[in-house]
């Protein structure tokens, strides 16, 4: 079989896919501000958007499974997300912006981590590495946001509606080419996902890796805002995303180098102690380009952690539960975290200061790491949900 064209259709996907992205979170806290919203009703929007995300992901992770398809509910969430953001872009009011943001969010939640399962699966069915595919993702990010920084500090952030929507679209037209990957032979037992959420060393796992990337989302809400809070402009922005997510790039691409899948706790550890030095560092910048250089650990930081989670997760579920699983995953992991950040993180914002925030965010990832440190001393255990 000539995998050629199979990957170069699957990169090309995962470029827009991360193109995409650049905007949603790049780019949406600044087009709301724009619009009126404060900082803490952007923050509210966000959590919105997260919360419906709750219902929304395992929705899609289950309908993968019991289909056996990931392929086509790739394409019917990027058909509903870009629905979405042509109706959002229509409105100035906030209560039907929220309505309109739950129904763009609904579908776009899944976007993400149903690009990442079905690579996953191709990837391991074909002896490809995983990290080197995926980082197409962050170069479109890369990429994008750098170009998109020049574009809107000269048009203006009001115009975003035009490149978001025309990128959604292509992004559709290519996902029709994709090629699905295989499942599991054995149907999907619902007793076995109950048996998923009840398996109490899964559990203790999801909660402690969220402590640390309830700040990673928190960053993701906020840096933009907090970049413009010392001084930066659009431009900046551009360059903040583009440093953040080239490294991010870099890393995925060489994870063959790096990465040992035998220990993946261990690296999870090592990303807690980058975030968190990281968070202090941080707290103590007053110059937008001295955030702009510290962004090059975005990429170190979230490669280590994402490999590490994503490789426990996948040795311990069967074929034919890994997409409900992984979005299972994104749900806790970022999902939930996602709205605690949104909520907390805009209220902290507000009421004082980005620095606090983030010397708060520094906290939280130090209580992750002393879990992890604890969680890693005890066996490793065997397998959640094994097929026959």
């Amino acid at each position: 079989m000539n995998r050629q064209p199979l990957f170069w259709n699957l990169k090309g996907f995962l470029f827009l896919v991360g193109a995409m992205n650049t905007f949603v979170v790049s780019y949406f806290p600044l087009y709301f501000k724009h619009v009126g919203l404060t900082t803490s009703e952007i923050g509210m929007f966000l959590a919105l958007g997260t919360f419906v995300g709750l219902f929304g992901q395992p929705f899609w992770g289950l309908l993968s499974d019991k289909y056996k398809t990931v392929k086509k509910i790739v394409n019917v969430v990027l058909f509903g997300s870009v629905l979405g953001l042509v109706w959002i872009f229509q409105l100035s009011h906030i209560a039907w912006i929220f309505v309109a943001g739950s129904f763009f969010y609904l579908f776009y939640n899944a976007l993400f981590p149903l690009s990442e399962n079905l690579t996953k699966r191709l990837a391991d069915q074909n002896g490809v590495s995983f990290g080197s595919i995926r980082s197409w993702a962050a170069v479109g990010f890369a990429l994008v946001s750098l170009l998109s920084g020049f574009l809107f500090a000269k048009i203006g952030i009001q115009y975003i509606a035009f490149p978001m929507i025309f990128l959604g679209a292509i992004t559709f037209l290519l996902s029709l080419r994709l090629t699905d990957a295989k499942t599991g032979t054995k149907k999907m037992d619902f007793k076995q996902m109950g048996a998923f959420f009840k398996n109490p060393t899964l559990l203790l796992f999801f909660l402690l890796v969220s402590f640390i990337s309830l700040t990673h989302r928190m960053n993701d809400s906020f840096i933009s805002l907090y970049l413009f809070d010392i001084g930066g402009d659009e431009t900046l922005v551009g360059w903040l995303w583009f440093m953040a997510v080239a490294s991010e790039a870099i890393m995925f691409f060489t994870a063959t180098v790096w990465f040992r899948p035998q220990k993946p706790i261990q690296y999870i550890i090592l990303s807690g102690f980058l975030y968190m030095g990281r968070w202090i560092v941080i707290g103590f910048i007053s110059n937008p380009l001295h955030l702009i250089v510290v962004q090059v650990l975005h990429g170190v930081c979230y490669a280590i952690f994402f490999m590490g989670a994503i490789e426990y997760l996948y040795k311990r579920l069967p074929t034919e539960m890994q997409a409900t699983g992984h979005m299972v995953f994104m749900l806790i992991v970022f999902g939930v975290t996602g709205i605690i950040g949104s909520l907390a993180g805009g209220f902290i914002f507000d009421a004082y200061g980005g620095a606090t925030l983030y010397f708060i965010m520094a906290a939280f990832t130090f209580i992750g790491i002393a879990g992890l440190v604890y969680f890693n001393t005890k066996k490793d255990p065997a397998p959640v949900l094994v097929s026959d």
